[in-house]
């Protein structure tokens, strides 16, 4: 390795730089998703389908907005597309590096191996938003009605404010989805994160009321 290493001018090595922690970032995303912590550091993308490993449940997340708006969207070939999320660019490096790498090894020109690679990482990239604007299209155009939430219990996501001043998240088992809801409380004292709680009602068209579970 080290030998293989010492081959390496120093193009080659950024662009190893680039590809190797890349790649680790991938494979960790990959394993977590495997295994249902691949949630949400795409703080652009509210997205559930998620693989970013921040350790948080890789859930489905119904936010405030209406879905039928998040649709509407999604209607054009290029709308709601997030290019630069997270994954995409890690998608955008490990691709980019290991192509510029492979490239520049073979002995191809230094400047086409470069352009090669920038447009192979950015191909990537937008594969990566289309799959996930295909997530997200299929999670708006599914049948999912929160309010057959209505009864059920959860638990707290994201700490709910006390008397509708802000909103919380729940998570919750709804049509045998595991699904992260937006949600508001009537108490006069906020239900901190990992507290049970049971839904009570529905406010406006995504929004579930919830109490503390007796």
């Amino acid at each position: 390795m080290l030998a293989w290493w010492g081959s390496l001018d120093a193009l080659e090595r950024g662009f190893a730089f680039v590809a190797f922690p890349a790649t680790a970032l991938l494979l960790i995303q990959f394993v977590l998703t495997l295994i249902g912590l691949g949630h949400g550091a795409d703080a652009d993308m509210d997205l559930t389908i998620d693989v970013d490993g921040d350790g948080i449940p890789d859930i489905p997340d119904i936010s405030a907005a209406d879905a039928s708006s998040i649709g509407d969207q999604d209607a054009g070939f290029g709308a709601g597309l997030q290019l630069f999320s997270l994954r995409g660019i890690i998608a955008l490096f490990a691709v980019g590096g290991w192509v510029g790498l492979a490239l520049l090894r073979s002995g191809m020109d230094r400047a086409i191996a470069v352009l090669i690679a920038v447009a192979s990482g950015a191909f990537a990239m937008v594969l990566t938003a289309l799959i996930l604007k295909s997530f997200l299209r299929l999670q708006c155009n599914g049948t999912l009605d929160v309010r057959n939430a209505v009864g059920l219990s959860g638990t707290v996501y994201l700490t709910i404010p006390p008397a509708r001043t802000e909103v919380g998240k729940v998570t919750l088992l709804l049509q045998d989805r595991l699904t992260q809801i937006d949600a508001v409380t009537d108490c006069q004292t906020p239900i901190k994160t990992g507290a049970e709680v049971i839904v009570i009602g529905v406010s406006g068209k995504t929004t579930l009321i919830v109490q503390p579970k007796s």
